[in-house]
């Protein structure tokens, strides 16, 4: 069996095993969609999927739950002895920034976007985070070619070879702003009229609206319009809208920003399954000022201050040749007593803030260290963060 497919199963037990039954069939129809499987197997895992949203839709998921946990289960077994070939699609990089900078002169505000160098393969994320006011529209706008600049150059690249007409590139970007603009009809509707623009015809068409709008979790919601939609599923909306035409770049605009905790999760393992997928991948752009969460799905991090690249590399290199650890922590204890604890620690810097105590201190005390000092006055630790590794360190003003 292939390595590729392998992966694949033990993704979808594992998630079977912990009755997750969301990503369980999630995962079924990305991995179906990737690999040579028969219609048939593609058409029960969508019904299954519908089966799934309708009742979490309607609330009736506790009624149903068990029923479907042995569905699933039976077509798991039913698929998982069957060596189904991958549609590979080949990675290349995709677009390329050189130097590219934005300078803006007002009689209320002068703001400059400093050069930044970036790029960007298929199958990769780039978190793009930092405060408002920062730069991170700016920045989009500009590689999207919304913007026009003011010195560098932006270069794409389809099928290995260079484009030069934005006309054409464009109808391979996928942009989808912070405010979204307001679209009228149903939602199946508007994905239906959006991949017929792509060149997607019938029967076609309805096979990849289908796919996409039951995979997103908008069984329930195909027929709605705008006004029945709330902010998340309007997002949930033009996201499909942008996917069922499989654009080569999609870029997003603070797309967590209106988002409860359990959908800002939901998404961000949509956009990292979106990326990662075999037949279409996509290189993905995104801005936000959710840091931890943005970091743990992309693969490069531009982190911007006041319109500079403090860090753009690796999400791995955040840390790199770093001498200093940096935890964030909070308990039943006062600012008093947590310096007292580590009162015989040289160079150590504890800065309160509303929810915690940002405690720095030279790798040569360790992380296990800090918490068994802690323990040990039998004090109850409540929120503990390392952001060693994580942009937010940047926030400090001496970057």
């Amino acid at each position: 069996m292939n390595v590729e497919l392998q992966k694949n199963y033990q993704v979808i037990k594992s998630y079977l095993v912990n009755g997750d039954l969301n990503r369980t069939g999630i995962h079924l129809m990305d991995t179906l969609n990737n690999h040579s499987f028969p219609d048939e197997l593609r058409q029960q895992a969508l019904q299954l999927r519908i089966k799934y949203n309708s009742a979490k839709d309607l609330d009736k998921l506790k009624e149903t739950n068990e029923t479907l946990a042995l569905e699933y289960n039976k077509f798991f077994s039913l698929i998982s002895t069957i060596d189904a070939q991958p549609y590979f699609a080949e990675k290349q990089i995709i677009f390329s920034a050189k130097s590219i900078s934005k300078a803006y002169r007002s009689q209320l505000r002068s703001f400059t976007l400093e050069p930044i160098n970036l790029e960007l393969s298929h199958g990769k994320i780039i978190g793009i985070v930092g405060e408002n006011g920062n730069g991170k529209t700016t920045l989009l706008r500009m590689i999207s070619g919304d913007l026009s600049l003011n010195d560098g150059e932006v270069t794409y690249y389809f099928n290995g070879e260079e484009e030069t007409d934005w006309n054409v590139i464009k109808q391979k970007i996928a942009f989808i702003p912070q405010r979204i603009k307001r679209w009228y009809g149903s939602a199946i509707d508007n994905l239906s009229f959006i991949a017929a623009t792509k060149g997607i015809k019938h029967p076609e068409n309805k096979e990849k609206v289908d796919f996409i709008i039951h995979r997103l979790g908008l069984t329930n919601f195909r027929d709605h319009t705008w006004n029945q939609l709330s902010s998340g599923y309007r997002l949930r909306v033009e996201i499909a809208k942008a996917l069922v035409w499989s654009p080569r770049v999609l870029i997003l605009d603070e797309p967590l920003a209106n988002l409860d905790i359990n959908s800002q999760e939901l998404m961000l393992d949509d956009l990292r399954n979106i990326a990662d997928s075999i037949r279409n991948p996509t290189g993905i752009i995104l801005s936000s000022q959710q840091l931890h969460e943005v970091e743990k799905i992309s693969d490069l991090i531009i982190f911007l201050k006041n319109g500079r690249a403090v860090f753009n590399g690796d999400v791995h290199d955040i840390a790199k040749d770093n001498s200093i650890n940096i935890i964030e922590i909070s308990g039943n204890f006062d600012l008093a007593a947590i310096t007292e604890i580590f009162s015989d620690w040289s160079d150590v810097k504890i800065e309160p803030s509303v929810k915690a105590f940002q405690v720095s201190f030279p790798n040569t005390y360790s992380k296990h260290d800090l918490l068994q000092r802690i323990s040990n006055r039998k004090l109850d630790v409540e929120y503990y963060r390392d952001i060693t590794n994580s942009t937010k360190k940047l926030f400090n003003d001496k970057y």
